[in-house]
């Protein structure tokens, strides 16, 4: 099988060279279809006549009593740590470990009291502000709700100023065990190396801070959200609490054909560029953009946070994903023969390669699996922009993925 990921010893061109220097820039952002819909008019832009009286009262009523200081700049730079210690200590929950908890009657340990939740999200979101606003490139739009497990991880929606784009800015307290120092040097490192991963099947991180609250990684905001949402039929926006509670729905085997290969793509992509084992990859860290699967979370190797559970190597668990996709629910433990029967009777090709990655003396490889007959003949247009591409790494860039790769792996991680 021809790998297209090898490096290659072509220099960039010129116009590579200065795209790749660019901050903020998706290369291989899916475009929306342009098939045609009847216009709508924006209520933004509607004549008054167009509402009627009740509208108007109500929109008068709300508008009373709005302050205008808050455009005004903080007189006082609030500082996260303390608030962020009180909060893990006290609770009895190990810091960055995952909230869905589930005690034996079934119902979800809530480790946080909620009125200190709510402090820390306004102490978060006034800090972010400030720090966004002395940097003068983004603008903060709106605070997000708990849309992932972690209970520290915070996210906003911001404005790209330079390219008049909205983003998403993911915020995250970087761990004790974290294998890098958060220095300016580091930062332009890891812009550099999420430069060099940027790849139709890869979300990429457009731009990076290290403030006192975290590290801060700004990406494409997607409204379609991940692959878990499809599986549930849930909104992105939602709080993972609740939308991922019951069972989801299957997906069509063709659709499961083309996400599986796209994620393996991608996967082969990142051990092709050196980069650290991808113990993160699951359901929730693969984005869904206008139908194609893209992986996303790729920092997470690098701050050394700890992956969510059975947090197993990437071709256990792309078997995991492979089920959840198929069957519309997740398994907390490896599959039995008799439960690989039960569920998967109507696809047998799935049950085959499931059975060779849980069953089997020796777990398939990446590139064994990109071989198996389920994904073979899948075809993949958006590699086609990727022919010719090629990169060069800088020494800054091996030592970083190296001293990532030689630090203690944190826990749980089975191996």
């Amino acid at each position: 099988m021809i790998n297209l990921y090898k490096p290659q010893n072509r220099n960039k061109d010129e116009d590579g060279k200065d795209q790749d220097k660019k901050i903020g820039h998706d290369r291989f952002y899916q475009e929306r279809s342009r098939s045609r819909r009847k216009k709508t008019c924006n209520r933004r832009v509607q004549s008054e006549n167009n509402f009627n009286s009740s509208e108007l009262r109500l929109a008068r009523q709300m508008s009373i009593g709005r302050s205008s200081s808050i455009e005004s700049p903080p007189s006082k730079w609030v500082n996260l740590q303390k608030v962020f210690l009180m909060k893990t200590r006290s609770t009895s929950m190990p810091r960055h470990e995952y909230s869905a908890l589930r005690l034996e009657n079934g119902s979800e340990k809530n480790s946080n009291d909620r009125h200190q939740q709510i402090q820390l999200q306004d102490a978060t979101y006034t800090s972010c502000q400030q720090y966004l606003e002395y940097g003068g490139r983004y603008e903060l739009q709106r605070r997000l709700g708990m849309m992932g497990s972690r209970p520290d991880k915070h996210w906003f929606v911001i404005k790209d100023k330079s390219l008049g784009a909205e983003r998403l800015l993911s915020l995250v307290e970087v761990p004790q065990q974290c294998p890098l120092q958060t220095t300016a040097t580091t930062r332009e490192t890891m812009l550099e190396l999420f430069r060099s991963l940027q790849h139709p099947y890869i979300h990429p991180i457009l731009d990076v801070e290290f403030w006192d609250i975290g590290a801060a990684f700004i990406c494409p905001l997607n409204y379609s959200g991940s692959l878990k949402d499809l599986i549930y039929g849930e909104n992105w926006q939602e709080d993972h609490g609740r939308k991922y509670s019951g069972k989801g729905q299957g997906l069509p085997y063709r659709q499961v054909q083309c996400l599986g290969r796209q994620i393996l793509e991608a996967l082969l992509f990142l051990q092709n560029r050196n980069y650290p084992k991808f113990y993160h990859l699951h359901s929730g860290n693969v984005i869904i953009q206008n139908g194609v699967a893209r992986i996303a979370a790729i920092e997470n190797p690098l701050l050394g946070l700890p992956p969510k559970p059975p947090a197993v190597d990437e071709c256990l668990a792309f078997g995991y994903l492979l089920f959840e996709m198929t069957t519309g629910y997740e398994l907390p433990t490896p599959p039995s023969a008799a439960h690989l029967k039960i569920e998967l009777e109507r696809t047998p090709k799935i049950a085959e390669t499931l059975w060779d990655i849980f069953e089997s003396d020796s777990c398939p490889t990446i590139e064994e699996l990109l071989r198996d007959d389920l994904f073979r003949g899948v075809e993949l247009r958006e590699l086609r922009r990727t022919t010719g591409i090629s990169y060069v790494t800088s020494a800054e860039v091996n030592d970083l993925l190296e001293s990532v790769k030689v630090a203690p792996l944190p826990t749980p991680i089975t191996r």
